[in-house]
Parts: C-alpha cells; sequence; structure tokens
C-alpha cells in the first residue's frame, strides 16, 4: 500500500517527533549543546531520507481548464493545417504572379511542410526548456510576419526563403506544444481529447480551401495572403493559455524490480503481481490490440528498468516534473490506460511517476533541459532495430505521394477535366470531411476482431493506391468527387494509426524518439516529393503521370508495412518459443 504525505503534514511529524526525542535542559550547557548538535544532524539525515524517498509529479487533471486549453490546441491545429492544406487553391495565382513553372511553386509548400514537420525535434526541446507556453507565441509571431512579408517577396526564391523556410519553422514552433499540451493536460480522457483536436485538422482542411479561393478573388492574392496571415496570427493568442501545472510530491515505490534470467524464479512481489495482473487485463482487449506485441512491449520495459533499483536514481526535481518532455507519453495520442506500462501500475499517480524520466547527468548545465530532449528526439540508434527501418522506409514511400492530392486534385479538375473554379475547390473540402470522419472512427473501427491498427493502416494505404491510380480515368466531376471521399478517408489510417503502431513496436520508453525519426523521415520526402512531382507535370504537361506515381507509393508503402507486419509476428514466435523453453527448464 503507498502512502502520500503532503508538504504540511511531513514537517509535522517530524517537529512531533525532534520534540519527543529532544534535549533535557540540565543545566549543563556542555551537554546541551552537544545533544542539541547531534539533534540538528540527525534532522538534518532524516531529511535527506525523504527526500530520497519522494518525487516530484504533475498530475493531469483531465478536465478544468484543461478544457480551455484543448479548444486552443483545437484552433491551432484547425488554423495550421488548413492553411497548409489549402496551398492548392491559391498556388495558380503565384504561379502566374512570379512567372515560374509548376516545380517552383510546389517548392514553397514543400519547404513549409518538410521545415514544419524536421522541427519537432527543435520545438520539443525548446519546449521542454522554456515551456510550450513562450516558444508556441514565439512560432505563432514568427509564422505569421513570415508569410505576410512574402507577400512582397520580389521572386520565387525569396518565396522560398520567408514562406517556406522561416513560416515552415515559426508553424512547427506552435503546432508541436499544441500536440504536448493534449498529453500534458490529459490522461485518462486523452483519446477524447487527441479526437476534439484532430477534428481542428479536418475542419481547418473543410474550410480553408473554399475561403482561401474566396479571399483571392475577391481581393487578389495579396491582401488574400496578408488576411490569411493575420488568421496565423491567431495561434500566438492561443498559445497564451499554455498554462504549465503545478508539481505536487509523490512517496517513491522503494522496492526494485528484480532482474530476471533464465534461470532465476521471480520473488513474490507487489510490482509482479501487478505485472501477472497485467497479461490477464491485456488479454481482454486482444480484439483490438495486438496482444504479442504488447506482451514484447512490456518484457521490453521490465528489461529496461530491471537492472536499477528505482531508489537508486536521483529524485524529481519540481522544475523537471513539469518539463512536458520527460514524460515518455507526452506525443502518445492514444488510450492511455490500454498500455501495458499503464496497467502494470496501481494507479495514475504511480504510472505518471514511473514514466516521468530525467536523464541523470555528472555536470548539469543550464540547457540540460534542451539537450537531454534534442538529443533524444535525434537518436538514430533506434534505427537498430530492424523493424522501425522499415517502417521508416515505407513513411518515406507513402509521404512521396500524401501531398499530391491537396496540391493537384483542384488543378486537374480546372485545367484538364474544364471543372468551373468554384466547383473544383470543393474537392479538397471533400478530402478534409471524409478524412475527419475516419480519424474519428479509426479508434473504434480498430477494435473489430482481428482488425489491429498496423492492419487498418496497410488496408488504408493500399486502397489510397489503388484509388489514386484509377485517377486518370476520373473524366467527370463526380468521379472525381468520389475519388476524394474515398482517398481523404483512407489515407486517414495510416496518419492517425502511425502514433499507435510506433508504440506498439519500440515501447513507451523509446516511443517519443522513435516518432521523432518518422516525422523527419516524412519530412525528408515531403521536401523532394512535390517539386519533382511539379516538375514532371512540366514536362508532361499533365497531372495524370504525378498521379500514378504517388498511387504507386502508396502501394509500394502498404507492401512495406505488411512486411512489418510479418516480421513483427516472426519475432513474436520466437519470443514465445523462447520463452516456453525457458518455463520448461525452470520447471
Amino acid at each position: 500500500m503507498l502512502v502520500n504525505i503532503s508538504d504540511n503534514v511531513l514537517p509535522t511529524i517530524l517537529g512531533n517527533r525532534d520534540i519527543q526525542c529532544g534535549p533535557k535542559v540540565t543545566g549543563h550547557k556542555g551537554q546541551v549543546s552537544m545533544m542539541k548538535t547531534k539533534e540538528a544532524k540527525t534532522k538534518k539525515s532524516d531529511e535527506l531520507e525523504d527526500d530520497d524517498e519522494y518525487d516530484y509529479i504533475k498530475v493531469p487533471p483531465d478536465g478544468g481548464f484543461g478544457w480551455v486549453v484543448l479548444i486552443a490546441c483545437f484552433l491551432i491545429n484547425m488554423i495550421i493545417d488548413g492553411f497548409l492544406y489549402a496551398f492548392g487553391a491559391i498556388s495558380d495565382d503565384l504561379k502566374q504572379h512570379f512567372a515560374c513553372k509548376e516545380w517552383a511553386v510546389s517548392l514553397v509548400i514543400a519547404i513549409a511542410c518538410s521545415c514544419y514537420l524536421l522541427s519537432a525535434p527543435l520545438a520539443s526541446a525548446l519546449c521542454n526548456k522554456w515551456g510550450c507556453r513562450p516558444i508556441g507565441i514565439i512560432g505563432g509571431i514568427i509564422a505569421a510576419l513570415s508569410v505576410a512579408a512574402s507577400v512582397y517577396a520580389p521572386s520565387i526564391r525569396i518565396m522560398w526563403l520567408l514562406f517556406g523556410f522561416i513560416a515552415g519553422i515559426g508553424m512547427g514552433l506552435v503546432y508541436l506544444p499544441s500536440i504536448v499540451m493534449v498529453g500534458y493536460y490529459f490522461e485518462k480522457k486523452r483519446a477524447i481529447a487527441t479526437g476534439i483536436v484532430t477534428a481542428g485538422t479536418g475542419i481547418g482542411s473543410i474550410a480553408f480551401g473554399p475561403f482561401s479561393r474566396f479571399l483571392f478573388d475577391k481581393l487578389g492574392w495579396k491582401y488574400g495572403l496578408l488576411i490569411l496571415a493575420c488568421i496565423l496570427s491567431g495561434c500566438a493568442l492561443c498559445a497564451l493559455f499554455m498554462r504549465p501545472l503545478k508539481p505536487i510530491r509523490k512517496r517513491r515505490i522503494l522496492e526494485p524490480i528484480q532482474l530476471l534470467d533464465a534461470n532465476t524464479e521471480p520473488a513474490p512481489s507487489t510490482t509482479s503481481a501487478l505485472l501477472n495482473e497485467n497479461k490477464e487485463i491485456g488479454a481482454s482487449h486482444s480484439s483490438h490490440e495486438d496482444l504479442n506485441t504488447l506482451e514484447t512491449a512490456t518484457e521490453n520495459r521490465l528489461r529496461a528498468n530491471s537492472a536499477v533499483s528505482t531508489k537508486s536514481r536521483q529524485s524529481i526535481k519540481a522544475e523537471d516534473a513539469i518539463r512536458p518532455m520527460y514524460q515518455e507519453d507526452i506525443l502518445y495520442p492514444g488510450n492511455v490506460q490500454q498500455l501495458p506500462e499503464y496497467q502494470a501500475q496501481p494507479d495514475l499517480e504511480t504510472y505518471v511517476q514511473e514514466t516521468t524520466k530525467v536523464p541523470e547527468t555528472n555536470k548539469p548545465t543550464a540547457m540540460k533541459a534542451f539537450w537531454d530532449t534534442f538529443l533524444a528526439m535525434t537518436n538514430i540508434n533506434v534505427l537498430n532495430d530492424k523493424k522501425m527501418s522499415i517502417l521508416c522506409l515505407a513513411n518515406i514511400c507513402s509521404m512521396i505521394g500524401f501531398y499530391i492530392p491537396y496540391l493537384f486534385i483542384m488543378k486537374m479538375a480546372i485545367n484538364e477535366r474544364k471543372i468551373p473554379e468554384h466547383n473544383a475547390v470543393y474537392l479538397l473540402s471533400l478530402i478534409g470531411f471524409s478524412n475527419t470522419a475516419i480519424r474519428f472512427a479509426s479508434g473504434w473501427l480498430t477494435r473489430i476482431p482481428y482488425l489491429t491498427p498496423l492492419l487498418a493502416n496497410n488496408l488504408g494505404l493500399a486502397i489510397a493506391g489503388v484509388v489514386t491510380l484509377l485517377v486518370p480515368f476520373c473524366s467527370t466531376y463526380r468521379l472525381l468527387v468520389s475519388y476524394c471521399i474515398v482517398w481523404g478517408g483512407a489515407i486517414a489510417f495510416h496518419i492517425s494509426l502511425t502514433p499507435v503502431i510506433v508504440c506498439q513496436l519500440v515501447g513507451l520508453e523509446k516511443y517519443s524518439s522513435a516518432l521523432s525519426l518518422v516525422f523527419m523521415f516524412r519530412g525528408i520526402a515531403s521536401l523532394i516529393a512535390p517539386p519533382i512531382m511539379g516538375a514532371i507535370q512540366d514536362y508532361t504537361s499533365s497531372f495524370n503521370v504525378p498521379f500514378v506515381i504517388s498511387g504507386i507509393s502508396f502501394i509500394v508503402s502498404s507492401l512495406l508495412h505488411f512486411v512489418l507486419m510479418a516480421f513483427t509476428r516472426q519475432s513474436t514466435t520466437k519470443s514465445k518459443k523462447k520463452e516456453m523453453t525457458v518455463t520448461t527448464t525452470n520447471v
């Protein structure tokens, strides 16, 4: 049984003990002085021991002011994602103004999207050092000012710098805090909170396409872009609500997890009992989680923690407890209660305590919190795991084709299918509508027996690839509408389930590092693919070839994910056989 002692109660207890054990005044000053010195040393020793036994942790409220923070994060996602996804509706105006090729205009949004993704390690490190609120405000201001300044760019190259590079980094600096704050304020209700924030992305992609086109038609592209920059500055206002939580003090679990090997039987303990109970609980969720993968993640977690006694690590200080990136699950968007690490703990507070990890160092510096996170988020050693290498390669393939529908579907409809512009602009909205609906439904759909997150992801990519290959045959507006609805829904599985898949593959302890690497590879692909596709369109004078290449990239990504599934099952089978061998030997 865990006992929590507050800061107010502890001094009272210590004080009472000191009064009871205090020295008696005998009239001999030397004896009294010696006893007081001994008493002071004893009290100091007790205080140090108490410090070793306590951590400061922050406990998410799962409501309250968290809902205000959630609305702010919803608006940030709506504005930034809507702004980026709507670029296809306004790029023709830039092409005409700068008298440039399709590849040059495509490079503007390619740089913006890649910097938006590649800035994740930097944004994470800055948030861990100075907090989400100031970084989000600075990012929103940088993004808005850069987009506004790009209106006066004398050439497309300056547009690359202002709209692409600087604004892209600014949007990354405000977007990542909006994701972090969901995990910061919500634990048990995180799946619901993530769904609400995800709705912001969908509504933005639905509304910003027609709205941007309306502004450009009525006011011209310069004034229209200035208005969009003003809307983008609203992200800085939303970041004002990202208030840090206050830490609380909690007694630590003093019982270490014993190191188990093939020749040692585990000693009975509270921890092992909880872990055994976790395996039984995990069996009840096998319909929507890959149980084998979860068990492997739990075993990896135990191996990582088994060699170190809980009391051997340093206590978590108050200033470190509120640093978001020290929390291992801060970027996890799914139901935290289904994680093996959560089920292995008796309560939420203990789970937060055990998953808050502050790297130790002999010589702490002023920038320790920054470098702890930056180095962790750029840890390429995660790629030593073959499963992660396959996953990163698959994500590169998927990102080659991801932005093509957003950039080219409207242009194809207007220029090659002769569809009126006021109708074509709604194709982007249809993508956003179906994408949002499936993102919401993906959590429930993966509860269907045998439909694991990885399998749902693979099928979604395969469907997205097949329908994209058929775009050259979509000669009417109705067929293009059908394509946008199907593709938007199918690709939603890939976007929403990738974080869950990463966590299942590597476990919670390496999750942030692995997810960061996936986003970095996505960012590299996002930088290269759009301008190449634009150059192909310039050469062929047709959008058919870019859509065909896009479809092939989705299918290849799906096949690589199926290879990953087979590789994971093979690894799980080997682990089970090894476990059975060890059990038989012990018996």
